[in-house]
């Protein structure tokens, strides 16, 4: 398995680099130059360098604008519902028949046994440089829990996609076996509990503004309760999502939620930080941005791009008087919401459509002037936020609008559900109305109540992180989609596959059935 754990030896990823990058702040994170090769001796020697080793695991998930949460987290959780469409490339995804040799999971793959890889060195060396004073006591606590904490969503997302995955919970060269079998799924999810539940502990509600996006307790407790929700332990997941309560609000109006100017708002429980910097938009990062934006707008907007594009079954599915459909989905001849966003402001729409500020029109909808088949004419309002963004070429195809990986929306869901599994219904309706109230609808849903939490999953998150994920964990998934869409799931595709890389290298590694 090319886990790509290093134990003795550091590089440029603790340094200002990254941690630049994950922060955008010049002088409250480590600053050092001298980068090349430290050993783990000198990385822990200070307190300053500490910090910044824990903060080079968050690079994670900023190691690549397109590889990572486009493409192994977006790709997955989105066009297996049905309710996105590939265009181009990787339409494989609306067939359920993703190869295992896609690049873009055994990228996943690799950059995330490399950040667990560096979690693990430094819980290692942590606890020494807490007893002999290296690091302030409350702090390097802190720190262990964020390490924790990054562990486990780092493997919440392995087995969200791929099931079971290896366990790897010491530096290599220690215990750690380079070519370890795959632990079973449910053994994940209890090693997901465990670290939340250490990093519980220790870790603060919120931060101050020098270190926003950090993890926190409450990220912790998030993760925990989903890993619970997995495991079918619907006591102790109810315990970890109602711990958040009074720490966490739904945002009064569900426009605010991926609003560019709200990076880290009072419902957002994990988000990826971002930062648009002058000199770092460009094909020559790595890191600071994202590029779904530019798969996410029209075609014609950006004179390229649209590669990711909303169906009209979910435009057409929503609630008369739903306000998320507006501010979740756009279709032909309407106007962007965000009065940020004025269509008629691009470059290439007023060079080759007059500068109208539509989305096209009805009678001529936008489906891509590549010629490539698929669009439906309907885009993704959550991820077309950011006005900095405006064309295909050129430094503004990236962008700097940070990602919401977790949400409290979706925790009150989650714990609806965890309520109906209990058997207290009205407890789960009273959550699901919270939700539905603040979308603006007052009536209450009737019928089957998984049914009703399903459709709630989907009009609330539709176009972010998370959706097909939650439907596999309902166990419903694959007769949704066929009740749904007539769409059969071919057996054992619900999960992707293993990387058949990583499979090629250990002997020890399975694929997962039906590949």
């Amino acid at each position: 398995m090319k886990i790509h754990i290093k134990n003795r030896r550091w590089t440029k990823v603790i340094t200002s680099f990254v941690v630049i990058g994950m922060f955008g702040c010049s002088d409250s994170f480590l600053q050092d130059e001298k980068f090349d090769g430290l050993t783990d001796e000198v990385v822990f020697s200070s307190q300053e360098t500490i910090v910044a080793a824990v903060t080079g695991v968050y690079d994670t998930f900023q190691a690549s604008p397109a590889e990572y949460m486009t493409k192994a987290v977006f790709y997955p959780a989105n066009f297996l519902t049905q309710d996105y469409l590939n265009i181009g490339a990787d339409t494989f995804f609306q067939t359920f028949e993703i190869p295992p040799t896609f690049g873009a999971f055994n990228n996943f793959w690799i950059i995330n046994y490399r950040g667990i890889g560096r979690a693990n060195s430094v819980l290692k060396d942590l606890e020494p440089a807490i007893e002999n004073g290296t690091v302030d006591t409350e702090l390097g606590n802190r720190l262990k829990g964020e390490c924790l904490a990054l562990r486990g969503v780092l493997y919440s997302l392995l087995a969200s996609n791929f099931g079971g995955v290896p366990l790897v919970l010491e530096p290599a060269g220690g215990s750690a076996d380079a070519f370890a079998p795959r632990n079973t799924q449910d053994e994940v999810f209890q090693q997901v509990a465990l670290d939340m539940e250490e990093a519980a502990k220790s870790l603060p509600w919120e931060y101050d503004d020098a270190n926003k996006g950090r993890l926190t307790r409450g990220t912790a407790y998030a993760y925990m309760g989903g890993a619970y929700m997995w495991l079918g332990e619907y006591e102790k997941a109810i315990t970890a999502f109602e711990a958040l309560e009074g720490h966490y609000e739904l945002e009064a109006n569900f426009s605010d939620i991926h609003a560019e100017v709200n990076k880290n708002g009072k419902e957002s429980i994990f988000e990826v930080q971002l930062y648009d910097n002058a000199g770092d938009l460009s094909w020559g990062r790595s890191d600071n941005v994202t590029f779904i934006q530019s798969f996410s707008m029209p075609n014609e907007v950006g004179n390229g791009g649209g590669y990711s594009a909303a169906a009209k079954p979910l435009y057409d599915s929503f609630e008369t008087g739903d306000i998320r459909k507006t501010w979740s989905v756009i279709g032909p001849g309407e106007e962007h919401p965000d009065p940020l966003i004025n269509i008629s402001d691009y470059p290439n729409v007023q060079e080759s459509y007059g500068g109208i500020n539509t989305n096209g029109t009805v009678e001529d909808p936008w489906l891509g002037a590549d010629g490539l088949p698929g669009r439906q004419g309907y885009y993704n309002v959550k991820m077309w936020r950011n006005p900095k963004v405006d064309g295909w070429n050129g430094p503004n195809i990236f962008g700097g609008q940070n990602l919401i990986v977790l949400r409290y929306g979706e925790t009150r869901l989650s714990l609806a559900e965890a309520y109906h599994r209990t058997g207290n219904d009205a407890k789960a309706m009273e959550l699901i109305m919270e939700i539905r109230n603040r979308a603006g609808l007052t009536t209450t849903p009737t019928g089957d109540m998984i049914d009703v939490l399903i459709s709630e999953y989907r009009h609330e998150l539709a176009g972010e992180f998370s959706l097909w994920w939650l439907l596999r964990r309902t166990g419903e998934h694959v007769r949704y989609l066929q009740e749904e869409f007539g769409v059969t799931v071919p057996n054992g595709r619900d999960l992707m596959p293993i990387p058949q890389e990583q499979v090629d290298v250990n002997p020890n590694l399975t694929q997962n059935p039906g590949y």
